[in-house]
């Protein structure tokens, strides 16, 4: 059935306040990408940089070895952190994390898998399935705080110590480019040095004790940069949706500009004919 005119001045004001909020997002979605991408940044050749220098510390005292280094067999236990956004309107983002997250519950079972949560999508995944998460984290909104970061660091490291969990994953997106994300599943604990030839150091106090503190100072660094990663892959995903939402508004106005102005024509041509039927009917 045609659409009236009025209809479509409707749908075409309707789509243009709907064009003004989405693009208002994508340059909020920006600005926000443009905060947190510089703490990644920051955070990438650092975390890089202490993960060299535990290989190397571990080729010095290779007899040694401190409880985050230590494999334990057979794994009983998992834990699992899942970084998910507190708020939608972000493309795929969610979908492929809490994919990532699904295959590896499914894969060691649901019951032998410790839950913790960032964000209110991952959250509503957990009650989904009937998941009690170990620990929530809602309302961050995709805003990066080391202090946060260094809580749930806090929390996993104690799951790991405590000998609830023989291994810690991060379901997270990786960061490549704003148009790139990719699923990523990253191993926390234990730490998995490379094996690498031994620099000769000169260690102060003890190649012990600086060994420690390193191991320690590299799950903090893999966490914060882990869940910098997620928020970043998040507004990126933001940024990519609200701005094909704003090009698809833009095409969907022209398409009802163009009906609106053929109905228009149509609609003085019909008034037209008529005026001229009357003058001829009138004159004869």
């Amino acid at each position: 059935m045609p659409q009236s005119l009025k209809a479509i001045k409707g749908r075409i004001k309707s789509i243009q306040n709907t064009r003004k909020v989405t693009n208002a997002m994508q340059m909020i979605s920006v600005a926000k990408l443009n905060r947190v991408d510089k703490v990644l940044f920051a955070l990438r050749p650092y975390a890089l940089a202490l993960e060299n220098l535990l290989d190397n510390l571990v080729a010095l005292q290779p007899e040694g070895r401190h409880p985050f280094l230590v494999k334990r067999s057979p794994v009983k236990a998992r834990a699992l952190c899942i970084i998910t956004s507190d708020n939608s309107l972000c493309g795929l983002y969610n979908t492929i994390v809490l994919r990532v997250a699904e295959d590896f519950l499914v894969r060691y079972g649901q019951e032998n898998v410790l839950v913790s949560v960032i964000g209110r999508r991952g959250y509503s995944f957990c009650k989904s399935r009937k998941i009690a998460p170990q620990s929530v984290y809602l309302g961050l909104n995709g805003r990066y705080d080391a202090a946060t970061a260094d809580k749930v660091s806090s929390e996993l490291i104690g799951l790991f110590l405590q000998g609830k969990a023989d291994e810690v994953w991060c379901a997270h997106a990786h960061f490549e480019n704003v148009v790139t994300l990719k699923p990523s599943l990253e191993k926390v604990l234990p730490l998995e040095p490379k094996r690498v030839e031994a620099r000769q150091y000169i260690v102060e106090p003890r190649v012990e004790v600086m060994l420690e503190k390193v191991a320690l100072e590299t799950i903090i660094m893999k966490m914060r940069r882990v869940i910098a990663e997620g928020f970043t892959a998040e507004h990126a995903a933001r940024v990519v949706a609200m701005k094909a939402a704003t090009d698809n508004a833009k095409e969907l106005l022209e398409v009802l500009t163009l009906t609106r102005n053929k109905m228009r024509q149509a609609s003085i041509t019909q008034e037209i004919l008529e005026i001229i039927s009357s003058a001829e009917a009138l004159r004869g």
